[in-house]
């Protein structure tokens, strides 16, 4: 399986009282390929029901 991380950017910019003052990136939109390892990794998992632990998650991979 691939590994997918996405990246945060925040740019720190310092002002004339000391302060710094953060802007964000507000038109980030995710790649294909991590929407695609997202849907794959929702049609591989089963969620099952057990009667001695409530709930047991199986990714099928």
């Amino acid at each position: 399986m691939q590994k997918t991380s996405t990246l945060v950017s925040t740019i720190l910019k310092t002002t004339k009282n000391k302060q710094q003052k953060a802007t964000f990136v507000h038109d980030f939109e995710p790649s294909d390929s991590l929407i695609q390892n997202i849907l794959n990794y929702s049609k591989s998992l089963t969620i099952k029901k057990s009667n001695f632990v409530g709930f047991i998650e199986v990714v099928a991979s």
